[in-house]
């Protein structure tokens, strides 16, 4: 178990070194910085669409208040779809990778090599997207505070969130738990379909996760990734909906009533290991064809 261990931090590790280029960090850093760039540009959009002339002629701008409602979810929505993007790039291509550098017969051949590949890369996507994440929470969550104020600053990063309902902790915990999930479903992804794993892990985004997680009074919604880290978040970050006031109660009319956060985080863990115990099973017995076989 102990030698098993090492050979996935050993993985991991190595990953993580090898992230460590021009192009990679160019990338992770584009994706860190898009959803607070993107929301500053709102802010000010919405300043200079509100701004006045002043008797003297001067232009004074307005206060962005039309973002007040809308800031957290376009926060929400934007860091989620970075952290999706990057979990793509770094979790699907786990075994093509090695097939495409050559490497595959090497790892195969050793004790364990195809768990530790699977378990590394596996973790190292983990640490990879949730960092880019990580960085793109505390920036908007920044932007938000610094332009409509929040009634502790000081605690803003850790538990108290701008406008005194969005928070950073309980960002950072659906983030991670989506980490989680998604590296594991798309980890599995990658062993099954090999070449075509990130084509088939964006389609079940938008089949499951865009179009079935939306479908009103459906069960089968329940059955989606989104629908739980949904609840989770409603339940920690609050209603972050840009929608009237009393809309929860509507939205819970549409999709049902509202169930302990602790059945979500479970069935978020569950699954996590459902799709790991797959992925692991299918790598350790299936035979992948490399390129000196073709």
């Amino acid at each position: 178990m102990s030698f098993r261990l090492q050979g996935v931090l050993a993985t991991c590790s190595f990953e993580l070194r090898r992230s460590l280029t021009a192009q990679r960090l160019a990338v992770s850093t584009v994706l860190a910085l898009f959803p607070p760039t993107m929301l500053w540009l709102l802010i000010f959009g919405a300043r200079y669409a509100q701004r006045q002339r002043a008797p003297d002629g001067t232009v004074i701008y307005g206060s962005g208040s039309v973002m007040v409602d809308s800031g957290p979810f376009i926060s929400v929505f934007l860091i989620a779809l970075v952290l999706l993007l990057s979990l793509l790039l770094w979790a699907t291509p786990n075994v093509y990778s090695e097939l495409e550098g050559k490497s595959w017969t090497f790892v195969a051949s050793r004790p364990g090599g195809r768990i530790s590949i699977f378990l590394g890369k596996f973790l190292a996507s983990v640490l990879v997207s949730f960092s880019i994440s990580l960085v793109g929470v505390s920036l908007c969550v920044w932007i938000i505070q610094h332009n409509f104020g929040a009634i502790e600053p000081a605690r803003l990063w850790l538990s108290i969130g701008a406008l005194n309902y969005l928070s950073s902790t309980g960002m950072n915990a659906v983030y991670f738990l989506a980490t989680l999930i998604y590296s594991a479903l798309f980890s599995m992804i990658g062993v099954l379909f090999v070449k075509r794993a990130m084509v088939v892990g964006a389609g079940f985004l938008i089949g499951f996760d865009v179009f079935l997680a939306s479908l009103p009074g459906a069960l089968i919604n329940r059955f989606t990734v989104r629908h739980h880290l949904q609840e989770i978040g409603i339940a920690t970050i609050g209603w972050f909906f840009p929608t009237p006031a009393g809309s929860e109660k509507e939205y819970r009319f549409i999709y049902g009533n509202e169930w302990p956060v602790w059945i979500h985080v479970g069935i978020i863990l569950i699954a996590t290991i459902v799709f790991l115990a797959i992925g692991i099973k299918v790598i350790s017995s299936r035979e992948y064809v490399t390129s000196d076989q073709n």
